[in-house]
């Protein structure tokens, strides 16, 4: 297909973007250049705007490339965005790895900020067949052998997937336009620059198709992995670290068959912000599935996977501080839990059941805190520890995090844990513990 047909391509393979916002990734590189002039088309009809990531190294060069994109999008009356990123964090992906999660974390930033439809980036058919090998060198498995998609559940689309870099930078030459070549993009020591200029020539030299072979190769994997994809939506349920109950029961895992529950711990561990799972992890959860041990495994980022009273848990690095908020009508507190809040508001409209908070003594004040080792309710009459009783409950994660209730020092309510007598009809103020705006618990 030629590059004059990028159009019709696009309408056919993005229509719900056609006629839509886009902010298009802008290195200066020949792909992100040609992909620009591309989405011109008046047939798109794009709102569109550029984006140049600087990495704060390179020196003058890099400096060059920015002012460069800056020129371009001028002359073509296109909105420029220059964003940088700290070109010294922790590079917990080795350098390479780091650099790309920053990049798209400012892009999706601004994505978000200034409503975009999505972000369009200049990948090609190169970049799949060389990527293959890259993965293949590092062990990657099905999944990650499975190529680049054309568009993303992050709004990440790459509409130049079809065509390969000789095309594009030929197509760029027969119209006069100028780019920018990343001096870096010629250094051996990086493994994708060893894959494009070393070996994959090598392989060519032996097998003159292998390109279109890799390519195949990652077409079949996608759509297996597309296949899995739609099965663990149908099947499979997922851990919520910061509901006390959000473990999942290990039977429903269990259930699923094996090349299932592999797919489930890695997309499970993306959804925790987690790009990698290893292959011991994967052998170590097989185990913990099949066998019951070991009872947790480690994840990346010190996460744990765990087993506690027949259900799977994961347990975060955070150990969160303590806390001890005064409650004012009217008011809504943020607790250390992810997503959780405490409103106190009108009772008008409220539900039965809703605990009414107003103090039973002039003077009294109301209170919301982390529980304490002392703490202890009543219980049939008995004083029992709140820690015990939160134990029975609770995963080990929140026990020491999650919200007490006081009415000076007394404890009146542990959500989800117990409560004290329920008084209907009282005047005042109802106090409501929330998580993304729906009634989480309500007593």
């Amino acid at each position: 297909m030629p590059l004059a047909d990028f159009a019709k391509h696009f309408q056919a393979t993005f229509p719900v973007m056609v006629g839509q916002r886009i902010l298009v990734a802008l290195s200066g590189g020949a792909d992100s250049t040609a992909l620009l002039h591309l989405l011109r088309a008046r047939d798109l009809a794009l709102d569109l705007e550029a984006a140049h990531v600087h990495h704060g190294v390179r020196g003058e060069e890099a400096d060059d490339h920015a002012s460069f994109c800056k020129s371009l999008c001028a002359e073509l009356s296109i909105p420029f965005h220059l964003l940088r990123i700290d070109p010294r964090p922790p590079l917990s992906s080795g350098r390479e790895g780091t650099w790309r999660q920053l990049r798209y974390r400012v892009l999706e930033q601004l994505r978000k900020d200034s409503n975009f439809k999505a972000i369009a980036t200049g990948h090609h058919r190169d970049d799949v067949a060389e990527g293959v090998l890259v993965q293949l060198l590092r062990g990657g498995g099905p999944r990650a052998l499975s190529g680049i998609e054309a568009s993303s559940a992050n709004l990440i689309i790459r509409p130049l997937l079809p065509w390969s870099r000789e095309e594009i930078r030929t197509w760029l030459d027969e119209r006069g336009a100028e780019w920018r070549e990343d001096s870096s993009n010629l250094d051996l020591g990086h493994l994708r620059n060893r894959v494009r200029h070393d070996l994959l020539p090598g392989f060519e030299s032996v097998s003159p198709a292998i390109r279109g072979h890799l390519l195949h190769l990652a077409q079949a994997l996608a759509t297996d992995e597309a296949y899995f994809a739609r099965e663990l939506v149908a099947r499979a349920r997922w851990i919520d670290p910061w509901d006390p109950d959000g473990g999942v029961p290990e039977t429903v895992i269990y259930a699923l068959p094996p090349p299932l529950r592999v797919r489930w711990l890695h997309a499970q561990a993306a959804r925790i912000g987690l790009h990698r799972v290893s292959r011991r992890q994967v052998e170590l959860f097989g185990q913990l599935i099949d066998k019951g041990h070991p009872r947790a495994i480690t994840l990346g980022g010190r996460w744990a996977l765990r087993i506690a009273r027949g259900h799977l848990w994961l347990e975060p690095p955070t150990r969160f501080d303590g806390f001890d908020y005064r409650l004012e009508p009217g008011s809504t507190v943020s607790l250390p839990i992810p997503g959780w809040q405490v409103r106190v508001g009108s009772p008008a409209g409220a539900q039965t059941g809703i605990r009414w908070s107003k103090p039973s003594r002039p003077g009294s004040e109301l209170r919301v805190r982390n529980i304490d080792p002392n703490d202890r309710v009543e219980v049939d009459g008995e004083l029992v520890r709140a820690t015990k009783i939160v134990a029975r409950r609770l995963p080990r994660h929140l026990r020491t995090v999650w919200p007490v209730f006081c009415e000076d020092d007394r404890i009146y309510w542990i959500p989800g844990a117990w409560q004290g007598p329920i008084f209907e009809g009282r005047e005042g103020h109802v106090v409501e513990v929330v998580r993304r705006e729906k009634h989480a618990r309500c007593v």
